[in-house]
């Protein structure tokens, strides 16, 4: 139940992040700040740990 749930708050982060840069939404309100940096957040870490799970795969496949 756990990994549907934070696969949406995963994807959710990217579309909202993705809308933030291309369309720049409003964030002039401590909510609209606090969302979007909570959702940058989120997509940043993913991002890392993604890039550090691929890079552990091709060593190991290397080795």
């Amino acid at each position: 139940m756990k990994k549907p749930i934070l696969k949406s708050i995963i994807v959710f982060s990217y579309i909202y992040c993705i809308g933030y840069i291309l369309f720049d939404y409003p964030s002039d309100t401590f909510v609209m700040r606090t969302i979007t940096g909570v959702m940058s957040f989120i997509f940043s870490c993913n991002l890392l740990l993604k890039i550090l799970n691929n890079k552990k795969e091709k060593k190991l496949a290397s080795d």
